[in-house]
């Protein structure tokens, strides 16, 4: 909650996960995966879930067939004849079903990832929530969800599974891979500031992804390693400054050890110049907004505002060790 995220939506999060728990695998990664997931969300595999879910579980059909359609994304569901009605069927119908609440029909960028998510975690969370459930039972109730579509079309409740994991926000996808990977202490452990950072650092090559975490523990720790008192108060005018500052004094401090942009592998192809669009916040972030979509004057939550300075640190540090 101190991250301002509603209690619907984490209940909306542990569906999600369950989505993803429950997709067909092989034993073995079932396997696996359920022995990091068994302390976070302890349930009786054995116990059949209907049996567990029966009293409570509304579905998920209306929110996954709507989440589907507004993607704007590709898939191939199995269309199933059932004689004598002429009539196909198929475990999801892209169509607006209306009970997303968003704007969004086609995921061109980060924002719009960000936006659509938080309509359906809020959708999907509001049953357990409202009936007092557990965050265990929001997670059962997604298994059983993803099973049931399962039964019918294995590969396309694969095609939702993967579009959940390729297509999520930066701060929740951090959320779930450390229910998933049972990283809960190192997560809470984490300052406000990086939960976003660390997927963008991870699509970095291991030796600057290691160099970009020691250039970011800067920004929110004393030299001491103790944390910087209210670092996530500052407005956005001060942040970007923030990291200009500790940009230029990394360089002083390391400058002969330095991994230039050009080896970083980073996925942004060129980063935006130093001079003319990082040193000027109004430039900044107009080349945020045209990539990512997020506008830093038109940031509606803390999940968003964490996200736009996340993708800013990225992008300042890019731009920094392109241009020495």
């Amino acid at each position: 909650f101190e991250l301002g995220v509603s209690r619907t939506k984490i209940h909306g999060l542990f569906v999600m996960l369950g989505l993803y728990a429950g997709t067909p695998r092989n034993l073995e990664e079932i396997e696996i995966l359920f022995r990091n997931l068994d302390p976070v969300v302890p349930i009786d595999r054995s116990q059949n879930l209907d049996e567990i879910v029966g009293d409570f579980y509304d579905g998920y059909d209306r929110e996954i067939n709507e989440l589907c359609f507004r993607s704007g994304k590709d898939f191939e569901f199995r269309q199933i004849h059932v004689p004598p009605v002429e009539k196909r069927f198929s475990i999801v119908y892209l169509k607006n079903e209306g009970v997303l609440d968003t704007n969004i029909f086609s995921i061109y960028n980060l924002s719009d990832s960000l936006n659509l998510f938080d309509a359906f975690f809020t959708a999907i969370g509001s049953y357990t929530e409202n009936r007092g459930r557990s965050l265990i039972d929001a997670f059962s109730c997604g298994v059983f969800q993803i099973q049931l579509h399962a039964q019918i079309d294995a590969k396309g409740a694969q095609q939702i599974s993967n579009f959940l994991s390729v297509y999520r926000p930066l701060f929740y996808g951090k959320c779930l891979n450390a229910l998933l990977a049972n990283q809960l202490e190192y997560f809470l452990g984490l300052e406000q500031g990086q939960i976003a950072l660390i997927p963008l650092i991870s699509s970095l090559n291991i030796e600057s992804a290691e160099q970009m975490w020691g250039f970011q523990s800067r920004l929110f720790f004393h030299k001491d390693g103790s944390p910087i008192d209210q670092i996530e108060k500052l407005d956005i005018h001060h942040w970007h400054s923030w990291i200009i500052k500790n940009a230029i004094d990394f360089h002083a401090d390391h400058k002969n050890q330095i991994i230039p942009f050009s080896l970083s592998k980073a996925l942004v192809k060129s980063p935006p110049s130093w001079d003319a669009i990082v040193s000027n916040i109004d430039n900044c972030n107009d080349y945020i907004k045209n990539n990512w979509g997020h506008d830093y004057y038109n940031i509606k939550s803390n999940v968003e505002n964490m996200e736009y300075r996340a993708i800013m640190t990225y992008v300042i540090y890019l731009s920094f060790i392109d241009s020495i």
